[in-house]
């Protein structure tokens, strides 16, 4: 039993693995094709956001179609159509085409996610589910990293790249469609009005959104930016690379400094922090390509670690049974900021050049620093004995992997009522043969007669 767990947990974890390498090899690929093509970088940038409004989509309408035809036929469906379309954007170039297929391609890799992350909900236990989180996380973003990496191998120009990508997101179904774990229950998450989310920890949902503008601009857009500011396709892959390493190196000290001095005054110093680091890179990146690693590294490390703050300083506001509908509230409001990023990134660096993307994520950051300000006289801290514990949780999940949070009181309960399906079946199995073994061979009976 412990081994048959083990290894499902090991098939699950390579699926996403392999999942989120190809989708990420394949964003920045399509954002360094469509600058080859020579398409200016708002439209870029447009194309791009499409993505995320289909993971959106997917996310809240993708368990329907689960539920229809199962997890096992959704997963297959999924993955076969999200392959398909990585490779029709090699073949057919244009605005409008390459918009559907990104739209397309969002709803299935949100589905991909959803079933994905429900394996994962079954696979934890009440002991080990923060274990699995922080697994979960690290991988995501080692994944997200050797994605772009893997920019390097190739040239955009061609079909290689595009190739590679297709192929990674089909093999991940593999792993998991072998395992022997029968397929989980997935229901519909609960979300707390975003309005009432907003009257007690108007930070929280502002975090959200504003973080999600700047890292989504910066993922989209920042392809861009690069090769503009004159860095070759290996160069592009350390860029990007680098800077998602940084996003998770950061998540662990940040998160424990965070227990132990008051949330929201680290909240306006990370975003402080990000804010100059951004600006450094737009103004001395084109002098030093050193400069531009460290200076964006620690951009987009900070960045990444705004939602997560913001989540556990929400959390502080609200009662146990709040802390799963106000999650999903938390990352809707960063999932429609992954819409707005890539456009307005786009349009930033269309008029006033390269530097535009982080005079845009400057923007949108001193607003929410501003927002913060205004919000520390008026909402009331709790002491740093009564905070909640940081949990590092990136805002491109789908509100399934919110079950495994391990702030939530409501873990065994919802454990209770979505039994192990391979733990089940491994008892009944030893059940069965225990029952062989003991039972009495009918002619031995009938010979002691």
């Amino acid at each position: 039993m412990l081994l048959q767990t083990l290894l499902s947990i090991v098939a699950l974890f390579l699926s996403l693995i392999l999942l989120v390498m190809g989708n990420n090899l394949l964003g920045t690929v399509i954002a360094l094709r469509m600058e080859l093509e020579g398409y200016r970088a708002g439209i870029a940038g447009t194309v791009l956001a499409f993505f995320s409004i289909g993971f959106v989509l997917g996310s809240l309408f993708g368990i329907h179609v689960i539920r229809r035809v199962g997890h096992i036929r959704a997963f297959a469906v999924f993955g076969a159509v999200a392959g398909a379309v990585a490779l029709l954007h090699s073949i057919h170039i244009s605005v409008i085409g390459w918009g559907v297929l990104r739209l397309v391609l969002g709803f299935c890799i949100a589905g991909l996610m959803l079933i994905t992350e429900s394996w994962a909900n079954t696979r934890a236990t009440a002991e080990t589910r923060g274990k699995l989180l922080a697994t979960y996380m690290v991988l995501f973003y080692l994944a997200a990293s050797l994605g772009q990496f893997l920019i390097g191998w190739g040239d955009p120009a061609t079909h290689h790249l595009f190739i590679v990508a297709a192929i990674l997101i089909v093999v991940s179904l593999i792993p998991l469609s072998l395992t022997r774990s029968p397929a989980p229950e997935l229901e519909a998450g609960e979300r707390l009005g975003i309005l009432e989310l907003w009257r007690k920890s108007a930070l929280g949902v502002a975090g959200a959104l504003f973080s999600a503008i700047a890292l989504s601009a910066f993922a989209a857009i920042g392809p861009i930016f690069a090769v503009r500011s004159g860095l070759d396709v290996g160069q592009v892959a350390a860029f990007m690379g680098l800077a998602i390493l940084a996003a998770m190196l950061l998540q662990w000290p940040i998160g424990l400094l965070s227990d132990f001095v008051p949330r929201r005054i680290l909240i306006l110093v990370v975003i402080g922090g990000s804010i100059a680091a951004g600006l450094v890179a737009a103004w001395l990146g084109d002098q030093s390509i050193l400069w531009l690693y460290l200076s964006v590294s620690l951009f987009y490390g900070l960045v990444a670690c705004i939602y997560p703050l913001c989540l556990a300083l929400t959390h502080d506001m609200l009662v146990h049974h709040q802390i799963v509908p106000a999650s999903a509230t938390m990352l809707f409001s960063a999932g429609l900021g992954s819409v707005i990023g890539p456009i307005l990134g786009g349009f930033s660096v269309t008029w006033l050049g390269p530097p535009g993307l982080f005079f845009l994520t400057a923007a949108a950051l001193s607003l929410l620093l501003l927002l913060g300000i205004r919000s520390s006289l008026k909402e009331r801290d709790p002491t740093v004995e009564e905070q909640t514990h940081c949990v590092g949780v990136a805002p491109v999940s789908t509100t399934v992997i919110l079950e495994l949070d391990p702030r939530q009181e409501d873990f065994e309960a919802y454990q209770d009522s979505h039994p192990d399906p391979l733990a089940a079946e491994t008892a009944a199995e030893t059940a069965a043969e225990t029952a062989a073994e003991t039972a009495v061979d009918p002619v031995e009976s009938a010979d002691r007669k």
